[in-house]
């Protein structure tokens, strides 16, 4: 039995290889931060709870993700996401209707775990995490599948907005409409990190066919894309600021943008297969580093 869960949440949570684990931190803290700068109060309670509610949202979007991914033919034994972590299908030998079934079961979890909490913070989160939902399975699942559309970075983006909604709402109470401009940076290079494991694939994904926007862009558009992405961050953390958005100790982070600078020159140099390793942690403390002194 206990072999079978160790099983279940290492092939749900993908090793916590891809994306790396830690990246969670960015995808919920965004969230607490901004109720924290609205309340002044350390909301850990509603917190804690949705953001254990958003965790079987995680391994149902995996799950999805591989079963679309390996029934459409793009995961096979030479494939990157099986080269790079253990592949359900090829390393478990668990079989599709596996995938399927359990990315329901962790579906349902999540949506009664988040009805649940709606009894207490408002019923306003049923319809935040209905979108959430929708943005995990549309990612590869008909009718939507926009990731195969070259989407996959926009849908990120929006998910990381609705985690951090969901997160805000319930630990403030209500719906701010500033709080999507709030969460806008740290959702802009969440998406960022979407599009390194994408760059990282590229030479794959043009061979099989599989359209994604690093596919369409090239590898030396990608580090232009990569500047411009950059660029939009720290331009939307001072218009931010000039809207009182952001407090004045946000400015802080233009310091890291040395090391954007950085990744964006190192893009064309280092192995592609690699840089998403290698870029993966500055991205998380740039985001961190905004993260403590928004809450300052």
């Amino acid at each position: 039995m206990f072999e079978q869960i160790k099983k279940l949440a290492d092939v749900s949570s993908r090793g916590g290889r891809v994306p790396p684990i830690y990246l969670y931190l960015v995808f919920i803290i965004p969230g607490f931060a901004y109720s924290v700068t609205k309340t002044g109060q350390l909301n850990f309670i509603p917190f804690i709870l949705v953001s254990t509610a958003i965790m079987p949202l995680i391994a149902a979007t995996n799950l999805f993700d591989d079963y679309f991914d390996y029934d459409l033919g793009f995961d096979k034994k030479d494939s990157p996401n099986t080269i790079y972590r253990r592949h359900p299908i090829f390393h478990y030998k668990v079989t599709p209707t596996y995938l399927i079934r359990w990315a329901v079961v962790f579906s349902i979890i999540y949506l009664i775990f988040s009805f649940l909490i709606s009894l207490k913070y408002g019923l306003v989160l049923n319809l935040i995490a209905i979108i959430g939902l929708a943005l995990g399975y549309g990612y590869t699942g008909p009718p939507f599948g926009y990731k195969y559309l070259g989407l996959g970075e926009i849908g990120v983006l929006l998910s990381a907005i609705a985690a951090s909604e969901f997160i805000s709402v319930a630990a403030i109470g209500r719906f701010y409409p500033t709080s999507v401009l709030f969460f806008l940076p740290f959702s802009l290079l969440i998406a960022l990190v979407l599009f390194l494991g994408n760059y990282r694939d590229l030479e794959f994904d043009q061979k099989s066919g599989f359209k994604t926007l690093a596919t369409v862009l090239g590898r030396r558009k990608s580090g232009l894309f990569s500047a411009l992405v950059f660029t939009i961050f720290y331009g939307t953390i001072a218009i931010l600021y000039f809207m009182r958005i952001y407090g004045e100790f946000s400015l802080i982070d233009f310091i890291t943008a040395p090391f954007a600078y950085y990744l964006t020159v190192e893009w064309s140099k280092r192995d592609s297969s690699k840089f998403e390793r290698f870029a993966g942690p500055y991205l998380f403390a740039i985001l961190m580093l905004l993260i403590l002194l928004l809450v300052l």
